[in-house]
């Protein structure tokens, strides 16, 4: 995986940064940094290289982790997401997950190269848009991707960790549809959780229990309550104590 510190201008800018003396020099080197990317992004005349798009939207995240507002570059970092190569394509999702939010309207350039990722077969592709839209996804990426979400959730082909990306992203997608918006049928999602929930591998089942509890949390309905029914009967036997809670009385009293 390409580095960030590899960059050779992003690394001249971030010594020039740590080289000012005040506030008020890093400021004004911030400021002559920004025109410049600005002056390239609107510089119909000269197409940038997917190299120099990915340095100036690092340069803007950086800029941004020093507390200064970053009010362009948008488009740009979306554009990085349907890169092939990794590197680009990491720094298009970072930047996109951090510079904007579920409502921004750019995001809506980014829905077919994230489609593409979570249908392609490099894992790395996969974990990275599922990643990205478990923390930004919003109402319109919930009915455009859903399905390409649940197809990675009951796969068997790809790995666990990817699955269990997939169903986080899966309860976010969920959470950001209105209640009485059903996007899995019950009789579809239900045989997928019981079988999700008698995987053997850790991670996995801790992501299916979230996405469980997530989801009988979030409503009642008939397909909350099917899906939860589903579970294996170990799971629905173990009863709840409520002195499970109280430590013994040798620990209550303290050494």
């Amino acid at each position: 995986m390409a580095k960030a510190g590899s960059i050779r201008g992003l690394q001249v800018f971030i010594g020039d940064i740590r080289a000012c003396q005040n506030k008020e020099q890093e400021t004004k080197r911030v400021d002559k940094e920004l025109a410049k990317i600005r002056a390239k992004f609107g510089d119909e005349k000269k197409t940038l290289t997917a190299y120099d798009r990915k340095k100036y939207v690092w340069k803007l995240l950086y800029i941004y982790m020093l507390g200064y507002d970053v009010e362009f570059g948008h488009k740009q970092a979306c554009d990085l997401i349907p890169s092939q190569k990794y590197s680009e394509k990491q720094v298009g999702y970072m930047a996109c997950s951090i510079l904007m939010n579920e409502k921004d309207e750019f995001l809506r350039l980014a829905i077919n190269g994230i489609h593409n990722d979570l249908v392609s077969r490099n894992e790395a592709f996969q974990s990275l848009a599922l990643t990205f839209v478990g923390n930004i996804a919003g109402s319109e990426m919930a009915e455009a991707l859903t399905p390409d979400v649940l197809k990675l959730l009951q796969s068997g082909t790809v790995r666990s960790v990817v699955r269990k990306k997939a169903a986080l992203c899966l309860l976010r997608l969920m959470r950001k549809t209105a209640a009485d918006q059903q996007l899995v049928s019950a009789d579809t999602f239900a045989p997928i959780m019981s079988q999700l929930l008698e995987e053997r591998d850790l991670g996995l089942l801790l992501g299916a229990v979230t996405l469980l509890l997530g989801i009988c949390v979030r409503t009642t309905s008939a397909g909350g309550t099917r899906a939860a029914a589903a579970a294996p009967a170990p799971v629905q036997e173990v009863p709840f104590n409520p002195s499970d809670l109280i430590y013994p009385q040798e620990f209550q009293n303290g050494p």
